[in-house]
């Protein structure tokens, strides 16, 4: 489903509301499927949002692991999980609007 997305943390850090204003939304494809973390030895969810670029699937965002929904309701939903930055794992809270 095309979305945008609204990160609420830096490098698991909560950003202020002016912070977060500041900050554009990204947006592309979010998809979310369980799939082998070999590093981890087990299965995890998994939060993507993609966007398509000459026939390519690349990422906008670091996907989250572990990836739970937090609530939806009126086309938005909260995704949150862990993204990995340069080898090392950050909690991530993903604010999602439905691109209408």
């Amino acid at each position: 489903m095309r979305v945008k997305v609204t990160p609420l943390r830096q490098r698991g850090r909560v950003m202020h509301r002016e912070e977060r204003n500041q900050c554009p939304a990204y947006v592309g494809e979010l998809t979310v499927a369980e799939a082998r973390d070999h590093a981890a030895g087990r299965a995890v969810r998994r939060a993507r949002l993609v966007d398509a670029v000459n026939g390519m699937r690349t990422d906008v965002l670091p996907e989250l692991s572990d990836a739970q929904l937090l609530w939806a309701a009126d086309g938005q939903m909260r995704l949150a999980g862990f993204e990995r930055i340069e080898g090392v794992d950050y909690a991530q809270t993903w604010s999602v609007r439905l691109e209408r």
